[in-house]
């Protein structure tokens, strides 16, 4: 009896995981065919309108999605996009967090053009400036930091 329901219990597990792996692999798909307009839409804007607070924010957008270590994103900056780019951001987010490809493989935007965007913005420079202020507050402090580090309002 004990071996029969350890079988059951066995399949029934395997049933439930071939259902939610089901499950995810169609809310994948959904989520990519919403993510490749959405990114041509991103794409298009910043290449029609350079220099604009809008395309700033669209390439520190990709930039983080593409090395958020070195591009940090700041997610309030969407607030700040029309509405059409805005769900376009949170298209390809939402596509992105399932980790298939990097951004630059979609087919939509290479490698080149996304770092000629990166440049152009100056959003290397920040990064770059950031590095260096890093490794001066830690030659100074340490890397734990000096004692009053988050203490001021």
């Amino acid at each position: 009896m004990a071996t029969r329901m350890v079988k059951r219990d066995r399949d029934q597990v395997i049933a439930d995981m071939r259902a939610r792996l089901a499950s995810y692999d169609v809310a994948r798909t959904a989520a990519r065919e919403r993510a490749i307009p959405a990114l041509r839409v991103i794409v298009s804007a910043i290449r029609r309108n350079p220099g604009t607070g809008q395309v700033q924010r669209l390439t520190a957008f990709l930039g983080g999605l593409y090395n958020g270590p070195r591009f940090p994103f700041d997610m309030t900056d969407l607030r700040a996009l029309d509405t059409e780019l805005a769900d376009a951001c949170i298209d390809v987010l939402n596509y992105d967090r399932y980790s298939q490809a990097e951004i630059h493989t979609w087919g939509v935007i290479d490698g080149d053009e996304l770092n000629d965007f990166l440049v152009r913005d100056g959003h290397y420079y920040t990064a770059q400036q950031r590095r260096i202020g890093r490794e001066l507050y830690e030659s100074k402090f340490g890397e734990r930091g000096h004692t009053d580090e988050g203490l001021k309002g």
